[in-house]
């Protein structure tokens, strides 16, 4: 496995976070239709200027393989802390340590940071996500700890999200 740590996303590494949110939604393109705007960014909505009562974020680090100084390789926002319900509402990790486990990892460690209940959301037309999600949902709430289900999206008609809850 490669070595990694999670932690918070400090004071000053916001602006890190707004870069890989980026890369983030890079991913996400194929599957909502995304383009980037004007200046070249892709959309910004949902990714969080700094920490409130109900967001946390992480970032994950690991050695750069040339110069062995902290890299970001992926990152989590969570919402709805000081809600009923917690959310991963964004998880990115980079497509060259996508196979180490760094997700799952990255995943199981934010439910374990934050009391339940939890849910999860994909969109319908990723069938990777939702392959991952599940086998996350099997490990950390165990198989019936939870169930699916899809809702539609407001003003984007046929293309329903899934949505993962414990139970």
């Amino acid at each position: 496995m490669l070595e990694i740590d999670i932690l918070p996303v400090s004071e000053s590494e916001w602006s890190t976070l707004g870069w890989l949110w980026q890369c983030f939604r890079h991913d996400l393109a194929l599957v909502v239709g995304g383009l980037p705007y004007p200046d070249g960014r892709y959309q910004t909505r949902g990714l969080p200027e700094g920490p409130t009562a109900d967001v946390a974020a992480y970032l994950v680090w690991s050695p750069h393989p040339r110069t062995d100084e902290p890299a970001p390789v992926g990152f989590a926002v969570v919402d709805g802390l000081a809600q009923e319900r917690r959310s991963i509402a964004a998880l990115w990790v980079a497509p060259v340590v996508r196979s180490d486990g760094v997700g799952r990892t990255l995943a199981l460690d934010i439910v374990r940071r934050h009391d339940a209940p939890w849910a999860v959301a994909f969109q319908h037309d990723n069938p990777g996500a939702g392959r991952f999600w599940r086998r996350f949902a099997d490990v950390a709430f165990g198989p019936d700890g939870w169930t699916e289900e899809q809702r539609d999206v407001p003003g984007v008609p046929g293309a329903p999200d899934h949505w993962i809850e414990t139970r």
